[in-house]
């Protein structure tokens, strides 16, 4: 990653993973960094955000995205990957949340 807009460090929650941007008829693999924290701008949510390396991502400019969760989104959130990693473990679905 030439220029990086989210800062990496030993706190970075996933400091490179592989990932995929797509539109409706392309796609771009390449490599991520994944960082969960909590913002002091606003110390009652936490701060999601996603940073594809611009180098290997030729359809769109090069760009950090995020979103702000509640608390509770968060729990949900921790909870329904908790319940895909069990699936891909066992290579079986596992039924729970919002009508799944």
């Amino acid at each position: 990653m030439a220029i990086r807009l989210l800062d990496v460090s030993a706190y970075t929650t996933l400091d490179f993973v592989t990932g995929r941007v797509f539109g409706p008829d392309w796609s771009d693999d390449a490599a991520a960094v994944v960082d969960v924290d909590r913002s002091k701008a606003a110390p009652g949510h936490v701060r999601l955000r996603l940073e594809f390396d611009g180098e290997d991502v030729t359809h769109v400019d090069h760009h950090a995205d995020g979103v702000s969760l509640s608390p509770d989104q968060a729990r949900a959130l921790a909870a329904d990957l908790k319940r895909q990693a069990a699936n891909a473990e066992t290579e079986e679905d596992v039924p729970g949340g919002r009508g799944r």
